[in-house]
């Protein structure tokens, strides 16, 4: 069953950071970042890649680094590694829901008007800083969680 777990838990891994390479992508279509209409398809191309494969992912991952570390053996304190892996996933977490969600829905809502006309083109690259630095963020802290867990290193042991 565990091997299962760890399967799904590697489809977790796909899922999440394949649509967030695909997400930089797409802003680098030609006039994404100063056609209105072309920032419009962008962002309904990573909402939909959000909503199918990002948020799916993410809490494929959680339940599943979840279930592992429930069978783990000498459990989440006994290797440092892992209190890092999960303190990595935790961030990633946070930072998903509460930061890079609801500026991903700020950012469709804004690209909406902007192509209405009804915002300038300044209003939605404001936004996309934001996005781009917690974006870079969670790219970073998923890059050291995938390391840390392939890597295991030693890091010392807990104190007892």
């Amino acid at each position: 069953m565990i091997k299962l777990v760890k399967a799904l838990h590697l489809l977790g891994v796909a899922m999440f950071l394949g649509s967030i390479l695909g997400h930089v992508t797409l802003g680098f279509i030609p006039g994404a970042k100063e056609d209105p209409a072309t920032a419009l398809v962008a962002r309904q191309a990573i909402e939909l890649a959000t909503s199918g494969l990002t948020m799916p992912g993410l809490l494929l991952l959680l339940v599943t680094g979840s279930a592992m570390l429930l069978h783990a053996r000498h459990g989440l304190l006994a290797r440092r590694w892992m209190m890092l892996h999960a303190l990595a996933g935790l961030l990633i977490l946070l930072n998903a829901i509460f930061v890079l969600y609801p500026t991903g829905q700020a950012l469709l809502e804004t690209a909406l008007r902007v192509a209405a006309g009804d915002w300038p083109m300044a209003r939605l690259q404001a936004l996309e800083g934001r996005e781009a630095a917690f974006g870079a963020a969670n790219l970073l802290l998923s890059l050291l969680a995938l390391f840390v867990a392939v890597l295991k290193p030693g890091l010392g042991r807990p104190a007892p």
